[in-house]
């Protein structure tokens, strides 16, 4: 079957200003990308789902760890919950696994589970805590400009 257009393409509006999150997130799209086409394949190999899936749910998992790490580091005031959300996407992802593991092919709605989860994720839970680090690193980095230019 021929490459089937992108579920998500990329925008710089998905950008947190943080390069390596947002390298990893468009990573993240990749994936998600690629579970589309094995979705949309009626010919697709089990194997190579099956192997999209585990990938996608390793790097989801290494994405999350770094990126709570980050959070704990900023003292990011919405870690909790942050962190729930992330297990709960973990264990769809999961469960979608077990479902291919039992030979199911994989249906539409978690492909756009996963589309909308990213996007909704990106756009507003990983915001916040982008926008909670910018404010504080703001007054830091204006204080060290200050004392730049008074000591110069």
């Amino acid at each position: 079957m021929p490459p089937v257009q992108p579920l998500v393409t990329w925008s710089s509006d998905f950008n947190l200003d943080l390069p390596e999150i947002d390298d990893q997130h468009r990573l993240l799209a990749d994936l998600i990308n690629k579970v589309w086409q094995v979705t949309v394949d009626q010919h697709a190999d089990p194997a190579r789902t099956l192997a999209i899936i585990q990938a996608l749910e390793r790097y989801t998992i290494t994405h999350f760890t770094q990126e709570e790490v980050f959070m704990r580091e900023i003292d990011f005031s919405g870690f909790v919950a942050h962190k729930q959300a992330h297990q709960q996407f973990i264990a769809r992802i999961s469960d979608e696994k077990a479902k291919v593991l039992a030979g199911q092919r994989l249906h539409l709605d978690i492909v756009h589970y996963l589309k909308d989860w990213l996007i909704n994720h990106i756009l507003v839970a990983d915001r916040e805590y982008a926008v909670e680090y910018a404010r504080r690193k703001e007054p830091a980095s204006r204080l060290g400009l200050f004392f730049k230019r008074l000591f110069a």
